[in-house]
């Protein structure tokens, strides 16, 4: 009777909760169709440039770990170093493009909905228990303004987090210091993490763009 009972409450739960998801995803989608043909040029002009920045690191770190591989090591630690300084320029334009997002955030009357990172998509354990405080805390707040900051306040802290391991595993491996095998799978890990961040990072941008245009429409509507 009791293990009947149960079953039935977990059932209705999960169903409530598959329902729950279909909505969002159908919420988010009608949010979508909002974003405006500047917006959505403005958003491909960063992601352009952001995946170019991104793109000339990758082909450094997998050229680093090829020639590794041959046995060249003095050469991959050069193609490391070169990697590090692409990556050193490129995470202080993402935590300004951040900053700018949750400052503009600001102005949006109602944002559209995001959801909170997913720590499956991290390597780093300092990026994956953040992922995780992210899931935790979304719970907790009600409005989705508050959301989305603390969403982009966590890609921020991953960048920054991001970039100073891969300084300390650069610096370790470049003078020859011990343990430099762990140092290299921890490259890896970062390398994977900042793509993985970087993706989110252009997510919470396209819903900034269409909050905003989401706004400017209601502006317009309410001036008729």
């Amino acid at each position: 009777m009791w293990w009947f009972i149960g079953l039935t409450v977990l059932g209705g739960a999960v169903i409530l909760f598959l329902f729950g998801l279909r909505n969002e995803r159908a919420v988010a989608r009608d949010w979508e169709l909002l974003l405006t043909p500047r917006g959505e040029k403005l958003y491909r002009d960063i992601r352009s440039r952001m995946g170019a920045e991104m793109a000339l690191a990758d082909m450094t770190y997998a050229e680093a770990f090829s020639v590794r591989e041959l046995g060249s090591i003095e050469e991959a630690k050069h193609l490391l170093d070169v990697g590090y300084k692409v990556i050193a320029r490129f995470s202080p334009n993402m935590l300004k493009l951040l900053a700018a997002m949750a400052t503009f955030s600001r102005m949006v009357s109602a944002m559209a909905p995001v959801a909170p990172l997913r720590p499956k998509d991290f390597k780093l354990a300092q990026i994956v228990s953040l992922a995780y405080l992210n899931s935790v805390l979304h719970q907790f707040l009600v409005s989705t303004s508050e959301r989305y900051r603390l969403r982009i306040y966590i890609l921020g802290r991953s960048f920054a987090l991001g970039t100073k391991f891969l300084l300390e595993s650069t610096d370790r491996i470049v003078k020859g210091e011990p343990e430099t095998g762990r140092d290299w799978d921890q490259i890896q890990a970062i390398r994977h993490d900042f793509q993985a961040l970087t993706n989110e990072s252009l997510d919470s941008l396209k819903v900034l763009l269409t909050s905003l245009a989401a706004e400017r429409r209601e502006d317009v509507l309410r001036g008729l």
